[in-house]
């Protein structure tokens, strides 16, 4: 069956194929690995600091 399929079905086919394997992403979003890594790193390291200290207060009598 596949010797029936002419050159430019064939390549219809394959582009078909590709588009199903490498879908584009939505609205132009766009997601790197790196950046993302680097963002939840950031996040991470922020709430695992310890907080600001405040300033002592001051009797007065």
């Amino acid at each position: 069956m596949l010797k029936d399929r002419t050159l430019v079905e064939s390549g219809t086919l394959t582009d078909e194929v590709e588009s199903l394997l490498d879908p584009a992403e939505p609205e132009g979003v766009f997601h790197d690995a790196r950046e993302c890594a680097a963002k939840t790193l950031l996040l991470g390291a922020l709430l695992a600091s310890p907080p600001t200290p405040r300033p002592k207060k001051t009797e007065t009598r």
